[in-house]
């Protein structure tokens, strides 16, 4: 063992000694691999941290999703009802604890601002399905979502630092929320909360309008149906086993209760993990991610070892010498694989941290599909898979050049007295490098190219609204102040009458929502006049949004015929609506309008006259139809605002202020938040496309700037080694074009022997982006051809300087030299 170590510490020693010798050689490898280790420890610490580790709950892979489904009627993910919950909770026997969820906002009252929340309404036993432990105090037990029970709360670990400091002392305090107080009794640790992230968590009995649903649900049991359930599964049950007993239940409701469920519906009830369903969207973008940084990694060895198989040539003489000595092939094959093992470590380091310095920026990128980052970090395992990429880059870009060495010691020596020569091999393996590289590289180049390609298409849709210069502001009212939907009507009434004439604001209104704000509105079956369903449940639906009269002048929606609303289109006046273009030629034909028609909603007692019709807007997103809309006055009772829009002269966040004094002079203590301009929010929808595709287009430039100057260094290799050559052709009379020519296609074919083998490469792969993709075929030709000029391009820039330098040379010179 002791003369093992001693030979190690020589190789090492020595090893060192030569690489200082040639310094630029080291360096350009360290920082060349370094970015390539450093681009895949960044991003294996997502994976780890997202799609690897065990989720952080007390036997975390026991825990299971819920949910019903109607696949025939076109609903794939049926909220429960609290009724539902119950029947379920009563039946399941495979589980050791079934938990509902619902979130909701309401107004926490205590000292300063009133603070609209974020509140989870749970099960008393959530946080023990989950396997939570809390960092401070306790979190709820039997008893808490007893009606009647003391209000308490449980805060976020988010919410505690920011709102309160992080202050232990905030356990005991009393809130007020909903009229009446609440008690914190427990701060939650940093985990993933699921299913979204919240404020604060609340009993079910604390929450009054799940108290309202459960007085009702035996007469109704759809009431309040908005619920997530999850479980976790007993000892020795699988999953398998819960689906199997989760659709028998389904089954037996479906019996009992066909009025609900009807036969014809396909309604069941389906489970999957929930690790699964926390990284379902993370997951292909992280995986596509760290394959990119792999083949980023691939092509940084491969231009490593090129410079390698240089270095090879001009150490031809020592390795000659050493050998001659005495050391056997396997000796200086040791003593190269040391060498190259020492610069990967470096670069290991350097790359850990580059991965260290960007892991913040790839953490908020990650957030943006998945709550599951708390545990994003470098910790053993991505300091172990650093470690261990750092020693495999090391042996293969350090063996693989080694074992083209001469055989023959006394041809070596002959040779290297004379110009640096070249062995076949090294140049086939070089030339296959170079090969490789360029196809890797084109591959991810094709892949972003059809990512931007995608994403440019996607920004020039019509989203069927102006959003520039317009202001929106969250206003939820305080529920338990205002009960009455005519007191709320009245808020925001008295709010508009303060934004009128306001300085700088050319419009204002008040709305359930906005325009690709994340929230859906309320679907909604509807008839129309005249017309017959056979099924009621399969008559068409419709998304309904409640606004002010001046809703469409502020967000900039066309009125295409009829009108829109006015301010007597109140309580007193005939129920009036607007729709939709799209819903107006899906359901009125052959140029019939749709104007005066009348159409009832799911109550079937209300009849509701169409006054006008505007334009489609894409109100979930630019990839995404319009939804067919209905938009009904607030002033005629139709639902309650939540938000204020204002359309600003210039600036529109310069009018932040007055929309929050205009709010506290009717009522000092309604929150007012999240304010944001509508241009911010549709560049919202696209962020996690846009950064996906900079991300990919910052590897892929990586990628092909290595690729640059490998096909560089392989060329300005070749011109050295084929000094006399040039030398020779020149003294026999031929042109210093013809040099430049010679050399500049020796490097056009490398280029394009890559391209060939990338363009099948990428043919094949490519496929797998088309999930990602909008308006844009995975082949591309306008793609494949940009890229293809762009490498034809680049890889003769990178070939010109050393044709430059060939064509330089002196034949005397390059003669007398040999």
């Amino acid at each position: 063992m002791k003369p093992m170590l001693e030979t190690l510490i020589r190789d090492v020693r020595y090893g060192l000694r030569s690489l200082l010798r040639s310094p630029g050689y080291a360096l350009m490898v360290v920082l060349t691999l370094g970015l390539g280790i450093g681009a895949n420890t960044a991003i294996f610490s997502l994976v780890n941290g997202v799609l690897l580790r065990p989720l952080p709950y007390a036997d975390g892979h026991a825990l299971v999703l819920a949910r019903q489904q109607a696949q025939r009627a076109g609903s794939a993910n049926i909220p429960f009802s609290v009724k539902e919950i119950g029947d379920y909770r009563e039946q399941l026997a495979t589980l050791d604890g079934f938990v509902e969820y619902h979130g909701m906002s309401f107004t926490l009252l205590n000292r300063g601002e009133p603070d609209r929340v974020l509140t989870g309404v749970v099960s008393a036993n959530f946080f023990d399905v989950l396997g939570v432990q809390p960092l401070y105090g306790r979190t709820f037990r039997d008893g808490d979502d007893d009606l009647g029970a003391e209000a308490v709360l449980v805060l976020s670990y988010p919410y505690w630092r920011q709102r309160f400091g992080g202050d232990p002392g905030i356990v005991g305090q009393v809130f007020e929320m909903n009229d009446r107080p609440h008690t914190v009794v427990g701060v939650l640790p940093p985990v993933p909360q699921y299913p979204r992230e919240n404020d604060v968590y609340m009993p079910t009995s604390a929450c009054p309008f799940r108290a309202r649903a459960e007085a009702r649900m035996e007469e109704d049991r759809t009431a309040f149906r908005g619920m997530t359930a999850f479980g976790r599964l007993a000892p020795g049950v699988g999953v398998d086993r819960f689906g199997a007993e989760l659709a028998t239940v389904a089954a037996r409701l479906q019996d009992d209760f066909p009025e609900t469920y009807p036969a014809d519906s396909g309604y069941t009830a389906v489970t999957l993990p929930l690790a699964a369903e926390l990284t379902r969207e993370a997951r292909p973008t992280l995986l596509i991610l760290l394959a990119t940084t792999v083949l980023v990694l691939l092509i940084a060895c491969a231009n490593v070892a090129n410079l390698t198989l240089a270095r090879m040539s001009r150490r031809e003489r020592e390795l000659a010498l050493r050998s001659a000595l005495g050391a056997g092939r396997a000796r200086l094959l040791r003593q190269l694989v040391t060498e190259s093992s020492l610069l990967a470590l470096a670069a290991g380091a350097f790359g850990l941290l580059v991965a260290w310095l960007s892991l913040d920026l790839l953490v908020a990128f990650a957030a943006l599909f998945t709550t599951r980052t708390t545990e994003v970090g470098i910790d053993g395992w991505v300091l172990a898979f650093t470690l261990g990429l750092s020693l495999l880059t090391g042996i293969v870009f350090g063996s693989a050049p080694a074992l083209t060495g001469r055989r023959d010691v006394a041809a070596a020596l002959k040779e290297a007295g004379a110009q640096t020569t070249d062995t076949p091999a090294r140049r086939r393996l070089r030339g296959l490098l170079t090969a490789s590289q360029v196809a890797a590289a084109f591959v991810l180049l094709i892949a972003t190219g059809l990512l931007l390609t995608s994403f440019y298409r996607l920004q020039q849709v019509d989203t069927g609204f102006d959003p520039e210069n317009v202001l929106t502001a969250e206003v939820f009212p305080n529920w338990s102040k205002y009960t009455t939907a005519e007191s709320r009507r009245q808020l925001f009434t008295d709010v508009l009458q303060r934004l009128q004439d306001r300085p700088g604001l050319s419009a204002a209104a008040v709305a359930n929502g906005f325009p690709m704000a994340s929230e859906v509105g309320q679907q909604q079956r509807f008839a129309i006049e005249g017309r017959t369903y056979e099924d009621p449940d399969l008559r068409p639906e419709l998304e309904t949004r409640v606004i002010s009269p001046d809703y469409f002048a502020t967000v900039g929606v066309p009125l295409l015929a009829g009108r829109t609303f006015t301010r007597l289109d109140d309580a007193e006046t005939t129920p009036v609506a607007v729709v939709s273009r799209s819903l107006a030629e899906r359901h009125w034909r052959e140029g019939r309008s749709p104007l005066e028609q009348r159409i009832t909603l799911d109550d079937g007692e209300t009849w509701i006259t169409l006054v006008g019709v505007v334009g489609d807007v894409r109100d979930h997103g630019l990839d995404r139809e319009p939804p067919d809309q209905l938009y009904r006055p607030f002033l005629q009772g139709a639902g309650s605002p939540t938000r204020v829009l204002v359309r600003a002269r210039t600036d529109p966040l310069a009018l932040s202020g007055q929309v929050r004094a205009a709010v506290h002079a009717v009522d000092p203590e309604q929150p007012v938040e999240n304010f944001r301009t509508l241009a911010a929010t549709r560049a919202g929808t696209t962020a996690p496309r846009r950064l996906s595709a900079v991300l990919l287009a910052l590897f892929a430039a990586l990628a092909l700037i290595i690729t640059v100057t490998g096909i560089a260094a392989v060329i300005a290799t070749s011109v050295s080694h084929r000094t006399r050559e040039f030398g020779l052709r020149l003294a026999l009379g031929a042109e210093r074009t013809s040099i430049l020519t010679m050399v500049l296609r020796q490097g056009l074919a490398l280029v394009l022997t890559g391209l060939v083998i990338g363009a099948a490469a990428a043919v094949a792969l490519s496929r797998s982006l088309s999930s990602f993709l909008f308006a844009t075929e995975p082949t591309d030709a306008g793609v494949f051809v940009m890229v293809s000029l762009v490498f034809v391009a680049t890889g003769l820039a990178a070939c010109y300087l050393p044709a430059r330098r060939a064509m330089g040379v002196d034949p005397l010179v390059a003669l007398r030299d040999e």
